[in-house]
């Protein structure tokens, strides 16, 4: 009778060795992905390739990713796909090496990633290393934190394990915080800087009627104290969100608005050979206070930088109210950021158009900025429509 043969004849005890290894090791990785698999969050495997071998159904749910994504190389197969870009690809890849090369038992790293269905999501990403040690504890049921640890850093890392975090909110707030923060700075800048100037002319004359008793001089103080009045109110207009701002529409007349923003001196004197031309003016739908504190900052900012013998025109037509003049206008590529808190071509805080544009965005409207006909700068409210 012949000998039937094992199932071992013809392979080396070599190929044989490499086979059981390669058997446990497919055991054990069944064995982490039971337990990634378990987890809430997102989480997978990467091999020492950083290919990832193993993606949990939370992870296929929340992408929406399919295997040939998920199941393939990394950062390499989402930079490609276009679901990262270049520098969070770079980013990543560079964590994951600390950790495959035992230089880091830990990384977090914080990475915007386009979703399956086209939105964007911002995730913190943890990355921690996967030993066979790690493999041996999750084989026998031994809980990560009863296990002697003291030479984890000596075992060899086979992998690492990633666990995902939606953290789009958090960040979300954290931005909104340094926005605030950024705000109240440039707010607190405006103050000292804008205030100081119309309280020393108050003081001044108030300690001249002391001195003289001229009490006529109280009428200068008194405009002083008006104009740091209007500062204080552009100042909470700037603080507030616009979807915080209280806005009550009625009619207003153009007409008489701008002429009494131009005569009232709450927002400069204009130079003395200057000209108002209200044209095509009609009855606006606005709240009369916010659209009077938009044009009275488009006046004085032309009172500033129109030149000595300005011609302002205000007017509304069908796409908006406008205030434009004769001056050196601006510089196209300047257009942009001119209306960015702050900004100031001549060195001021740079508050009146960023005020206007506060009052726009409150309204629902938009502000738009450029040349006007006779080449200097315009200024429109776009959405700002005459209701008659």
């Amino acid at each position: 009778m012949d000998d039937e043969g094992t199932p071992d004849e013809g392979v080396s005890a070599d190929e044989r060795v490499r086979g059981h290894d390669r058997a446990r090791n497919d055991e054990r990785a069944r064995y982490a992905a039971a337990v990634v698999d378990a987890t809430r969050d997102g989480a997978y495997v990467l091999d020492a390739d950083r290919v990832r071998v193993f993606a949990n159904d939370r992870l296929r749910e929340v992408t929406g990713f399919d295997d040939d994504l998920l199941l393939a190389k990394h950062p390499e197969r989402l930079v490609e796909a276009g679901y990262w870009d270049e520098r969070e690809g770079d980013r990543y890849r560079e964590a994951v090496e600390r950790v495959l090369a035992g230089d880091s038992r830990e990384e977090r790293i914080q990475l915007t990633t386009t979703l399956g269905d086209g939105s964007s999501v911002t995730t913190e990403t943890r990355l921690t290393p996967l030993t066979p040690d790690d493999l041996d504890r999750v084989a026998i049921g031994e809980r990560s934190d009863d296990a002697d640890t003291s030479n984890a850093s000596d075992a060899p890392v086979v992998g690492v394990v990633g666990v995902i975090r939606d953290v789009t909110d958090r960040v979300e707030r954290e931005r909104e915080l340094e926005r605030l923060n950024e705000r109240l700075e440039r707010l607190s800048g405006f103050l000292s800087h804008d205030l100081r100037n119309p309280l020393s002319v108050a003081k001044g004359y108030v300690d001249l009627a002391r001195e003289t008793g001229e009490v006529e001089r109280l009428d200068s103080a008194e405009e002083a104290l008006d104009r740091i009045g209007a500062l204080i109110d552009d100042a909470l207009v700037l603080a507030r969100e616009p979807a915080a701002i209280d806005v009550a529409e009625t009619t207003v007349d153009l007409d008489d608005l701008a002429r009494d923003c131009w005569e009232s001196g709450n927002f400069g004197d204009p130079p003395a050979d200057a000209t108002l031309v209200v044209e095509n003016a009609g009855p606006v739908l606005a709240d009369p206070t916010l659209l009077r504190r938009a044009l009275g900052n488009l006046l004085a900012n032309a009172f500033e930088h129109a030149g000595e013998a300005p011609t302002v025109r205000i007017g509304v037509d069908d796409r908006g109210v406008y205030v434009a003049d004769d001056g050196p206008g601006l510089p196209e590529d300047a257009c942009d950021e001119v209306t960015e808190f702050g900004v100031s071509k001549d060195g001021g805080t740079g508050i009146g158009l960023a005020i206007v544009e506060r009052v726009a965005a409150a309204h629902g409207w938009t502000l738009e900025v450029g040349e006007s006909r006779a080449g200097g700068f315009e200024a429109r409210l776009v959405g700002a429509e005459p209701t008659g």
